[in-house]
């Protein structure tokens, strides 16, 4: 059911599009028309012509400023009802006028339903036949096969017309398919990657309780063994702990969160040598999940702390309508090549790191409506700009 309705805005605003330019081109070829009678001495030679141009002219000008988006009858309508009346009143004199009906109807088979694509044609030729009633008379065999066999080429416009729609729409249904399938193995792409490189992170520490295990079995109850089983099963722990927390969907409960209050917190408890300042420009509260926001921002303080050389920058001030925390530091930065990749799960440049801090952050303050972007710090290191919306003004 979302597909088709997601397909169906598609179509709208794709025929609104349509339209659109439809709209524009009639003006411009009115004017250009206008123009070229003027040149031609016509309106001089039938005074009712230009009347009826400006008159056009004027209705054109005023549907693209008043008109709705999508396609309405009376469009149409108007451009046969002046078409008919230019044909009228240059008096069969140019008769190459009634190629103006091929227009108006074969655009209306492209933007309406399927089902009424013959209300135009139809309307068209009954015009052209009162036109030609008025001008000379219908009664005689010649008259009314000229007007049978206009209804017949207005007809087969038509229906070239919705022809053309009915392709357009089908290709446009297969590039949609096209997208979504890209996306879908966009995403098998990363579910295949992560799945490798989640085996690789368990592996290693598995290999080390493996041997570990097998030497205890030999009786060699070294104490170098217990700890290497210590040390990778505490390992395995954090690693599973951290996947299962990037993994975790973004329903938590939602409350108030000062910002201000929660980074004293987090600055005050960063263990290290490093020196750790704190500006608050402004208190502000956002909304999101306390405990989940505590993980997400520590991570990144965390990961500035042990890049830094000696010093990281905390921020926090309010810009129009968003809360912006800045986090920098005056290590060796950001490699370019990573910077596509960052947040990405399993993505490290520390030996020790299970490559998850940054990816669990990122899933957690995209997943409450924020925002987090890396970019080259005053300091000299790094610095991630996190972006919240501001209770109130979401």
């Amino acid at each position: 059911m979302t597909k088709i309705v997601t397909s169906f805005k598609i179509s709208i605003m794709y025929l609104s599009s349509v339209f659109n330019y439809y709209r524009v081109g009639r003006f411009v070829f009115a004017i250009t028309l206008l123009i070229s009678f003027q040149v031609a001495g016509l309106p001089y030679a039938i005074p009712r012509l230009m009347s009826i141009m400006l008159i056009y002219c004027f209705i054109t000008l005023l549907r693209l400023f008043i008109a709705s988006e999508r396609a309405h009858y009376f469009d149409f309508f108007l451009d046969i009802v002046f078409i008919s009346a230019m044909v009228y009143i240059s008096s069969g004199i140019h008769s190459y006028l009634t190629l103006l009906y091929l227009f108006p109807i074969f655009f209306s088979s492209v933007l309406i339903k399927t089902k009424k694509i013959f209300i135009f044609p139809i309307i068209s030729a009954l015009l052209y036949g009162i036109v030609h009633h008025l001008i000379g008379g219908i009664g005689d065999k010649e008259s009314i096969l000229n007007v049978s066999l206009h209804l017949l080429s207005f007809s087969f416009i038509s229906l070239a017309g919705d022809n053309l729609k009915v392709k357009m729409e089908g290709q446009e249904r297969h590039i949609k398919r096209l997208e979504e399938e890209r996306i879908r193995m966009k995403g098998y792409e990363r579910l295949y990657r992560v799945s490798a490189d989640l085996a690789h992170e368990l592996r290693n520490p598995l290999a080390s309780i493996s041997a570990a295990v097998q030497f205890l079995k030999e009786g060699r109850n070294d104490k170098e063994f217990i700890d290497m089983l210590e040390s990778d099963t505490k390992r395995l722990t954090t690693l599973v702990n951290d996947f299962l927390l990037f993994s975790r969907p973004s329903d938590a409960h939602k409350e108030d969160v000062e910002l201000s209050e929660m980074l004293r917190m987090l600055v005050k408890h960063q263990a290290g040598d490093k020196k750790i300042s704190l500006n608050v420009e402004e208190d502000v509260i956002v909304i999101a999940n306390r405990t989940f926001m505590d993980i997400a921002v520590s991570n990144i303080i965390k990961n500035a702390s042990e890049a830094a050389r000696s010093t990281v920058a905390v921020s926090l001030k309010a810009h129009e309508t968003d809360a912006v925390i800045e986090i920098d530091d005056d290590g060796e930065g950001i490699d370019e090549d990573l910077k596509d990749k960052i947040f990405e799960p399993f993505v490290t440049t520390k030996a020790d790191g299970t490559g998850l801090g940054l990816a669990i952050a990122y899933r957690i303050i995209t997943g409450f409506g924020g925002n987090i972007m890396p970019d080259k710090s005053p300091l000299g290191g790094a610095r991630f700009t996190i972006i919240f919306p501001i209770k109130g003004m979401e």
